[in-house]
């Protein structure tokens, strides 16, 4: 299954944006998906102070989403933390970049959806005989939505 980066919640969640429709059914043509607790307050983070939502229609959508049957929650333990750490070291990431990343690695998820460029130019993370490979749903090359 998928695990999904804070930046595709957040297109797929503001019908406002215009990548959200790429985004929503990207997302909605998945068998399921993975999310954490660093997705989800991200995601929070921008719709309300980014996007400007209404706090409680921010709240509403991921609510809703985390309900949805499809949704898998990876929680963030110690070891979780560990292993982002010593990724945030080995690729040069961002604090929450490797923490979400690790959630998803430690836990076996073998691709993630992100509109993140920086985390695009990575194409796959190596690490510790596990790898998960970066694409984005939404960019006017990717196969998955035409």
């Amino acid at each position: 299954m998928t695990g999904l980066d804070s930046n595709i919640l957040v297109y797929a969640l503001d019908p406002l944006l215009p990548e959200h429709e790429r985004a929503k059914r990207a997302v909605l043509n998945l068998d399921g998906w993975y999310l954490n607790s660093t997705v989800i307050h991200e995601a929070y983070h921008a719709l309300v102070f980014r996007r400007k939502m209404k706090p409680t229609d921010a709240v509403e959508k991921l609510v809703e989403l985390l309900r949805d049957d499809r949704t898998h929650f990876l929680n963030q333990t110690k070891q979780v933390s560990l292993l982002a750490l010593a990724l945030a070291e080995k690729y040069n990431l961002g604090g929450r970049d490797s923490l979400i990343i690790g959630c998803y690695l430690y836990h076996g998820v073998d691709r993630i959806f992100t509109h993140d460029e920086e985390i695009l130019k990575l194409e796959a993370v190596d690490f510790r005989g596990k790898r998960v490979k970066f694409e984005d749903p939404i960019s006017a090359r990717s196969s998955k939505i035409s």
